[in-house]
Formats: C-alpha cells, structure tokens, sequence
C-alpha cells in the first residue's frame, strides 16, 4: 500500500509557525510522506530534513521570511506585494516537487487566501487540495485598514476568499467560530471542517509541567504574570500593563513578563516608563517554539487582554490552550471566542479593555490562592476535548479520507475521554 503524501505550503518561516509545525509532525508520526514549502528566515538552509519532514524554503531578500505570514507594521501593498510574489515562486516550487514525489495532498495555510491557487499544477494533476483558513482575512482587514483604504480592502478580501474556498477541495478552520462565518458567506458545509490550534504535548511535555504556585507573594518570590505573541495594539497589552500598574498599588509583590515581538513594543516599553513599572515589567525576545514551554512553567498567571472587534472576537487564542495544558491559571477578556473555549470557572474574565476590570482580577488572584487552584482544574477539565491528540488524529483521518488511502501505520497516541 502506497504512503500519502502530503505538501504543505504557508508564507511563514518552519519550523517557526506551531500550526503547521503540529500538523505536519502529526502527519508524519503517523506515516505519510510530509513536505513543506515555506519562506527561509536568516541563516537558514534551503532544504533541511527536520523531525521527519522535508523542508523547502523559498528567500525572500530583504523579508527574513518572518514578514510574509500574516498582516505586519508593512504598509498593505507592500504586504500584498510579497505574498504575491512568495505564492508566484510556491507555484513554481511545488509543480517542480510534484513531478518528483506525486503528491496526494496539498495542504495551503492562510494567510494569504490566494496562496492556495500555488497548488494549480498538482490540483490538474490529480491532488486534493485543503485551504486552511487561520485568519478570517476580511475581518482582519477591517482592523488593519485605515480610513478610504478599509472598505476596498474588505472587499478584495472577501472576493479573493470566495475564490480561494472554492478552489479548495476542502477548508480546514482554527474552530467553530470561523466555520460559521465561512458559512453565512457560501462556504458548503460539507467542505467545512475544524482543528483546534491547541497545544503540541511534544512542544509542552508533562516533564516541563512544574507546580503551580499557591503560597504568599513576596519581593523573593513574586507572583508572575505571563504573555507570550504578537506585540501589536489589537491584542491589548496596553490594557495589560495599566491594569498591572493600578494593580500593584495593592499588590505589591507582582511581575509582567513579556514575550515576543511586533510594532507596539516600542510604545510599550515607553507606557511602562510612564507609568513607573519599567522594572517590574520584562520584555523578552520572541524565539524558538520550544523555549515557550520554559517561558510558561516560569510564571504564575496567564494573562490574555485581548481587545474586542470584529476580527479578534474570533480570535481563538493558541496560548489559552497553552496555560491550560501547562496548568496555569488565566486572566482574559470575555470575548466571544475565548468564551466560547472555557467556562467562567475555567477562565477569569474581565470586561475587553476594562483596566479596572483588569486589576480587579489581578488583586482577587494575587489575594487568593485558592482561586488560581480551581481555575486550573476547571480549564483542564474543559481542555480535555481540545487536547492536540484528538486534533491530531481528526488531521490524519481527514487526509485519508480525502484521498481513499489509509495511513501505512499510526504512532499518534489518542487519549481516550475519561
């Protein structure tokens, strides 16, 4: 029995980017043949062979590859205009590979839409092809454009996804959220199916699971809140640090921890300044995916301080399921996607860009050690139906069926719902 083959193809760098990292290794586990075509960050190979998985990056000069996969502080047509040019190469990339390895399946991570019309030569060729819709992109551009700009933007962005869902032989979404917006505009439903961004044990492994911290904060042992992503003015951490700064009038004995990168650091590290916090608030570097599991087991409290629009209402935060699976007590705005990942008494919600509403949670689990306990088992209780091996056993079942093959073998442990 032949082995599928499958082609990833996503603008982001790998193995960087944790979505296509987590299928694709997956995939591999439990025996198909994975390739991924992606952008090369510096000091990058061409071709690698990494955890099983061929890689095949493609230079954008100038970029550092980082830039391409998803909505950056570049000017929109110069952001359109590299997506436009990585898809033109992947073409050519992936109809070279075709030849060679005959793939069943490509599998085209959003964002762009278009960049699933790269997989044109093994579509006519006989390859099934799934568009996997990360980011629902005309919601994301009525965030990001500004003023006339916003509305044709919108609108380019809607017609190109009609396009590129019906192109697809199937479109894959981060969760059900995204499924019924896809819906209400055409998508069918039996083209539609979801798999949860959630947390890879292999990145976030028991062994680095440390206890979770119940005793009395001091200037020894701080209580520490955490954060981990994109630094940009849709995701909140303003909100973060003016709720941190009231919050510490009180509660004295409090770190922020910081990790990662985007446009609003600079902004950031200014407002803590203002706000006499700087040395109680850490910034550290984005890196590796593997070096967020130590960043996690490291602090105390996940904080998610998530703005409410149209595109982050949807947005199903990847960390939530982090601090779930590392059992970390969590602070986020009541948007309608995190609400719709945990309970109340899973999560503390708080009102989208409320400082008040911010500090008061703050101070309550700074004060009570008790909640934070309860808060984590709740939201493990409710992350049993998220786990990544569920997800990962949905993913392979979906390439297999797409193609009428059964995986040659299977390594990919389901843990059964207890």
């Amino acid at each position: 029995m032949s082995v599928i083959c499958v082609c990833a193809i996503t603008c982001d760098c790998y193995p960087a980017d944790p979505v296509v990292r987590r299928t694709a290794e997956a995939a591999a586990r439990a025996g198909y043949g994975y390739h991924v075509i992606c952008s090369m960050d510096n000091g990058q190979p061409e071709h690698e062979v990494f955890n099983g998985i061929h890689i095949h990056r493609i230079r954008i000069r100038g970029t550092g590859g980082k830039l391409l996969g998803r909505i950056t502080a570049m000017p929109l047509g110069a952001t359109l205009a590299l997506w436009t040019l990585f898809a033109s190469l992947a073409l050519v990339r992936v109809a070279r590979l075709h030849l060679k390895y005959k793939f069943d399946v490509v599998h085209v991570h959003n964002l762009p839409d278009f960049l699933v019309f790269a997989a044109l030569i093994p579509r006519l060729r006989g390859a099934r092809v799934i568009l996997h819709v990360q980011d629902v992109a005309p919601e994301l551009m009525a965030v990001k454009a500004k003023g006339i700009l916003r509305r044709i933007a919108v609108q380019l962005a809607k017609w190109q996804e009609r396009l590129s869902t019906a192109f697809a032989d199937h479109v894959l979404t981060a969760g059900g959220l995204f499924e019924t917006v896809l819906l209400k505009r055409g998508v069918p439903a039996k083209k539609l199916s979801s798999i949860l961004n959630s947390a890879d044990p292999s990145i976030f492994p028991e062994q680095k699971r440390t206890q979770l911290f119940l005793g009395p904060a001091t200037a020894h042992r701080p209580l520490i809140l955490m954060y981990h992503g994109t630094h940009s003015e849709r995701f909140g951490l303003d909100v973060a640090i003016r709720a941190f700064a009231k919050a510490r009038r009180v509660a004295p004995h409090l770190r922020l921890h910081l990790k990662g990168a985007g446009e609003a650091v600079p902004a950031l590290k200014q407002l803590a300044q203002t706000l006499d916090v700087a040395n109680e608030v850490v910034f550290l570097p984005s890196g590796p995916i593997d070096e967020v599991a130590d960043f996690v087991a490291r602090g105390d409290i996940g904080i998610i301080p998530y703005r409410s629009n149209v595109f982050m209402d949807l947005a199903l935060p990847t960390k939530a399921y982090e601090y779930a699976l590392m059992r970390r007590p969590m602070i986020a705005s009541a948007t309608l996607a995190i609400r719709s990942m945990f309970r109340p008494g899973s999560i503390r919600l708080c009102e989208p860009s409320n400082v008040d509403s911010f500090a008061e949670a703050i101070i309550d689990l700074y004060n009570d050690p008790q909640q934070r306990a309860q808060l984590v088992a709740a939201a493990e209780d409710d992350y049993a139906n998220y786990r990544w091996e569920l997800m990962a056993e949905r993913y392979c079942g979906l390439l297999a069926s797409m193609v009428r093959k059964e995986p040659q073998r299977s390594r990919v442990e389901v843990i059964e719902r207890g």
